[in-house]
């Protein structure tokens, strides 16, 4: 079965489909602008049409209404002429915004052509009381709504929320009594007034607090009650009680599911028990009922969708009534799905299950309807094969051939994709020898499109190595190729590897993705929202940083074979010393070792910010990445201790009047630039330079550096003597220094920046 699309470019650039669900969120037309800018307020709107494009960051939800509005009305705030309908021509977020008589910003409404009179639709469509009787709200006299102000430039308070009132739009004021103003936002409307699920007796608004033997939630949304004015109105002869919002904007009283039921439904006002039939949860209140069927659904539930996406599964899944006898486990939650309820299943994997909660979670589906929409063609391989070891990768341009004769390859032999070396793993290599293009033959599979748990749209390879990125799983730099989502996404290949489970060396149990719960790392204590927990262990969890970490790697520095990855078996009673540091290990953390020669190092001695970038010039912000193989290890600039890591940033040595100093640029050029400045006595760069006064440092030697690199404005960072350098920079050339930050500054006056 197709769903009908509807194309108004005026309103959204993509097609719009129908739905019959109840979201809470703001209509695109009626919505004020005003008002969602200034509190983002969301309301329930029960069917009408919705945005079903992938990726679309607007979110365009229309009221039916809405959507086909009448176009011409009459409406008693403007009683003498008729309103005639302002639709936009062009795109609605290029079209010019109008201001309603309520002072509100809108793009679609109604307008007088004679007055240049304007009502937003929202006022247009909402009830119209022109006057308050007396003895209401607490005054003697009628009110009456003006929208014509009467000063100015007179302050008044509102009586209901005790705020300013604008006098220059309308509000509600006595005319005798020109003191008593109200907000037209605070003005109940309904103070007595009968409702849809509740037609027996009149609702009455309360003020205070919900009544003691009442509930505490509306009977219909179940939205917890505030204690502020007007936010509850209630039945005492029945205790019936609906929020404000349920009062101005009531559910419908029977509606269409044609998605997961063949009959109309009917709503049930009442607080009722149920099971879901449509997902196998339980409801306590206001269902929607079929009798003939003994059917009963949430109200979330009635416009399920048949036929979806999500990143759990490479497959389309669709929406079944019941699965039947059996077994079931959801691939999401991995509780078990009662057979007898709707779910989601796949055609081609009989054992896939998945709940209807679940699947439809916002962080699990792509929010796009594949009903009546054509499968996806299948995904064109990676590369094309030319012989039985021969392939053409579509990264490159030359033939690769493939390499499986056991040869062993140097540790500073790295893999394109993944930046890693290739050590003894199979490989394909280019035949053009002078190119060096080289893959792991598990790189040269990787997917052209996949989609991943840490997202809900799916992800395209990039091959662009040179690159440099941050990978939000793992929340390191890197080159090679990534995965990039249509929102922007970026994931190294190392972590779009991982799917939604792990079997990891560090642990005994199964291991299950789990986001949005910032937690540390049972290892290496990195706190992250993105991480993988244990459901028989309430307290382990192990973040991406640890799980891509190689179970094997070469450093022929500290030892001719291999050194592997382990996870607390070394002796507790007994000191192990890092090879490369000279500190002790702490195994539960995890450490490198030689199971032949004993050797031992800290993950932190081998892989550092730069150990996933590969050498060369980085194309965003311009720097170098260069190997530390030189027989001293070099001092690092930031920390001040020797570096090391496999790969470090070149540095840049400056000729300045004190003498030559060393430079070394990282991070985004984009943003404001931050200096350093090392204790003063480092090595210096060159023996036969005399060593410089912080005066001449702070007078010329950073200035200096500043001109070179075009820096008119930095922030200053540092500790001890550094700092004191930096402070007299500030003090002298408060121009060029747009703040300070300083530890343990030895400063002989105070400095106010």
């Amino acid at each position: 079965m197709s769903m009908e699309r509807v194309e108004l470019p005026q309103l959204h650039k993509h097609p719009l489909i129908p739905f019959n669900s109840f979201v809470n969120g703001w209509c695109d037309l009626c919505t004020p602008l005003s008002l969602f800018m200034q509190s983002g307020r969301k309301v329930n709107i029960y069917g009408g049409y919705r945005c079903n494009e992938l990726g679309c960051g607007e979110g365009a939800v229309f009221h039916r209404g809405c959507f086909k509005p009448l176009k011409e009305i009459n409406h008693s705030f403007h009683p003498d002429h008729p309103l005639k309908l302002i639709i936009p021509t062009i795109p609605l977020q290029d079209s010019q915004p109008y201001t309603c008589f309520c002072g509100r910003s809108f793009k679609t409404g109604y307008c007088c052509s004679i007055c240049d009179f304007k009502l937003e639709m929202e006022c247009a469509t909402g009830p119209e009381p022109l006057v308050i009787p007396e003895n209401s709200y607490g005054h003697e006299h009628p009110l009456k709504l003006f929208s014509v102000p009467f000063d100015e430039k007179a302050l008044k308070i509102c009586k209901e929320c005790g705020m300013y009132v604008n006098l220059t739009v309308p509000q509600y004021r006595c005319q005798e009594c020109e003191e008593f103003v109200i907000h037209l936002n605070c003005l109940d409307l309904f103070q007595e007034a009968y409702h849809t699920s509740h037609p027996q007796h009149p609702l009455k608004s309360f003020k205070g607090p919900v009544p003691d033997y009442a509930d505490k939630n509306c009977l219909l949304c179940e939205k917890e009650f505030a204690q502020e004015h007007h936010q509850l109105h209630h039945c005492d002869v029945c205790n019936f009680s609906v929020c404000r919002e349920c009062m101005e904007n009531p559910p419908p009283v029977d509606v269409e599911a044609l998605k997961t039921h063949d009959h109309r439904l009917h709503l049930v006002p009442r607080l009722i028990d149920f099971t879901c039939n449509a997902c196998g949860t339980q409801g306590n209140r206001s269902p929607y009922f079929c009798l003939p069927c003994n059917f009963m659904i949430h109200r979330e539930c009635i416009d399920l969708p048949r036929v979806i996406n999500i990143n759990r599964h490479d497959h389309r899944i669709s929406y079944t009534p019941r699965l039947g006898h059996g077994e079931w486990k959801c691939r999401v939650c991995r509780k078990k799905v009662d057979g007898f309820y709707g779910a989601y299943t796949c055609a081609r994997c009989p054992s896939f299950a998945v709940h209807a909660r679940c699947a439809t979670r916002n962080d699990v589906w792509d929010m796009v309807e594949r009903e009546g929409t054509p499968e996806e063609e299948e995904e064109i391989g990676p590369y094309e094969v030319i012989d039985d070891n021969t392939i053409r990768h579509f990264s490159h341009d030359h033939n690769l051939r493939f390499i499986n004769d056991g040869m062993i390859l140097s540790e500073n032999t790295l893999c394109k994709a993944c930046s890693f070396q290739i050590g003894a793993e199979l490989f394909y290599i280019c035949k053009h020898h002078q190119c060096g293009f080289i893959l792991h033959e598990k790189c040269a599979n990787l997917p052209r499109k996949k989609r991943h748990v840490c997202n809900n749209l799916p992800f395209t390879l990039h091959t662009d190595s040179q690159f440099e990125f941050r990978c939000q799983l793992c929340d390191q730099y890197s080159t090679g190729f990534r995965y990039e989502s249509v929102n922007s996404v970026k994931i190294d290949v190392r972590c779009a590897s991982i799917s939604d489970s792990l079997d990891h060396e560090s642990h005994p149990h199964p291991l299950y993705y789990s986001a949005n719960n910032f937690s540390s790392c049972s290892r290496c204590e990195n706190k992250t929202y993105f991480v993988f927990s244990c459901d028989e262990c309430d307290d382990y969890s192990l973040d991406f940083r640890c799980a891509i970490l190689p179970k094997k790697v070469m450093k022929n520095r500290y030892d001719d074979h291999p050194l592997l990855l382990s996870y607390g078996d070394m002796n507790m009673d007994e000191k192990h010393w890092c090879e490369a540091c000279e500190t002790k290990v702490d195994p539960k953390r995890g450490f490198y070792t030689c199971k032949d020669c004993g050797v031992v190092l800290h993950i932190s001695c081998l892989f550092g910010d730069f150990s996933y970038l590969m050498p060369g010039p980085l194309l965003r912000t311009k720097d170098e990445v260069v190997s530390n193989t030189s027989i001293c290890r070099p001092v690092c600039y930031v920390c001040s201790s020797r570096c090391k890591l496999s790969s470090v940033l070149k540095e840049h040595h400056v000729r300045t009047y004190p003498g030559l100093v060393s430079v070394v640029e990282c991070g985004d050029k984009e943003k404001p630039a931050m200096i350093t400045y090392p204790d003063f006595g480092a090595a210096p760069v060159c023996s036969n330079d005399p060593c410089p006064s912080v005066e001449d440092i702070a007078d010329h030697q950073i200035l200096e550096v500043l001109n070179l690199f075009s820096l008119e404005s930095v922030m200053c960072m540092w500790l001890t003597v550094g700092a004191y350098i930096l402070s007299l920079l500030a003090i002298k050339h408060k121009d060029q220094v747009s703040g300070l930050i300083l530890y343990n500054a030895s400063m002989q006056s105070t400095l106010t920046v």
